[in-house]
């Protein structure tokens, strides 16, 4: 399974949400892909992202998305997102 992360900079909740994801990659086995909203348009437009950040998208192998939260979220809320 694989979680795309997508946060900026300048997002404080994308910063508590970086820690606790961390620390679920080192807990769990799924594979984090991580991009960032003000550098990576192309994945932005793809993924239909507005600004409410940060946002985490549950994908299928085919690179489908099976769905996705948005903004903070706590680490229990994050892991059932991640294994539901």
């Amino acid at each position: 399974m694989k979680i795309i992360k997508i946060t900026a900079m300048w997002c404080p909740s994308c910063l508590i949400v970086n820690d606790l994801i961390t620390d679920l990659v080192n807990e769990t086995n799924f594979e984090l892909i991580s991009y960032d909203y003000d550098l990576d348009q192309d994945i932005i437009s793809k993924y239909n992202i507005d600004t409410i950040l940060p946002v985490l998208i549950k994908i299928d192998e085919n690179g489908n998305e099976i769905k996705r939260i948005k903004g903070e979220h706590s680490k229990k809320e994050i892991l059932e997102f991640i294994e539901g």
